[in-house]
């Protein structure tokens, strides 16, 4: 196991030196010829993610900005970093770095108030739809002090991203593995979407899922008795949470665009039978304006 772990190291550490590498030599070429790959956007509009954490307020969706980079290899997607290894018209093999989202509904504020990471995978106000049904849920969550839980932080995921195009439909994978050192734990998110183009509308279904393994779960969702008070302590297994994705797109100029996305994630029972959740799923929504420079 050690060695294992050794040799991760060295391959994240080789990956993370061969994507500043690229960074550098993006800036010099960009430098030096006035042109890049990079495109900016931003979307000012209304929108929410609802926060299946007990006594948490749902997260408001209000200014969106997106960042990408697309080089011959290197590329970024907002706070994705990659380096792609194959590349043809129907399939793509990357190597990727991609950060945690699950702590977004433990903190206050957080990065993901301004980034639209619903895609693996809202309504104002409480969300009722699919509550749970438990007499000692309520009794539990008061004596719970959160005071004493353990600060979830954002964790750098590093693995691989294989995406195929097949029957007009885009299928895509991505194994991970935790590499900042907090929990060390590894999921496997899944997706494949649907895309239909009419004249100016742009609109995209998708239909994925997001397998995550014990030490991650546990790291956002359990509650050990050292922060438990009575019997409540509580050990998470292995979980799938499912997604269902819908995106809208209108192009009125070159400059500006119309944009609706809402998502709804039914998670896995391994989260929403922690006692620091009071609902089984997540539901987001944005609806606005997007400016592109």
């Amino acid at each position: 196991m050690i060695i294992v772990k050794s040799r991760f190291h060295r391959t994240l550490s080789a990956f993370i030196g061969l994507l500043i590498l690229n960074l550098s030599v993006i800036a010099q070429s960009w430098a030096a010829d006035g042109e890049s790959g990079w495109q900016f956007s931003v979307g000012l509009g209304l929108g929410v993610r609802t926060n299946p954490v007990m006594d948490n307020k749902d997260i408001p969706l209000i200014i969106l900005p997106q960042v990408s980079y697309q080089g011959e290899h290197f590329f970024i997607q907002n706070l994705d970093l990659g380096y792609t290894l194959i590349e043809n018209e129907k399939q793509q093999l990357n190597l990727l770095v991609t950060p945690s989202y699950d702590q977004i509904f433990f903190n206050e504020w957080d990065i993901s108030n301004f980034i639209d990471n619903s895609s693996f995978a809202t309504v104002a106000g409480g969300n009722t739809l699919g509550a749970k049904d438990s007499p000692t849920l309520e009794e539990t969550n008061r004596s719970i002090n959160k005071s004493r839980l353990h600060d979830r932080h954002m964790a750098a995921l590093v693995g691989v991203e294989y995406s195929h195009s097949i029957y007009d439909l885009d299928f895509q994978v991505q194994v991970l593995q935790e590499a900042t050192g907090y929990y060390d734990g590894n999921e496997v998110r899944l997706a494949v979407s649907k895309s239909i183009s009419t004249g100016k509308h742009n609109v995209k279904l998708t239909l994925g899922a997001n397998w995550q393994n014990a030490a991650t779960l546990n790291y956002f969702y359990g509650l050990p008795e050292s922060e438990s008070t009575g019997n409540f302590s509580y050990q998470a297994n292995g979980g799938l949470t499912g997604l269902l994705r819908f995106d809208w797109n209108y192009q009125i100029d070159e400059r500006w665009s119309l944009r609706f996305f809402t998502s709804y994630k039914h998670l896995s029972h391994s989260i929403s039978d922690s006692p620091l959740v009071t609902t089984n799923n997540v539901i987001t929504a944005f609806a606005g304006g997007v400016y592109h420079f």
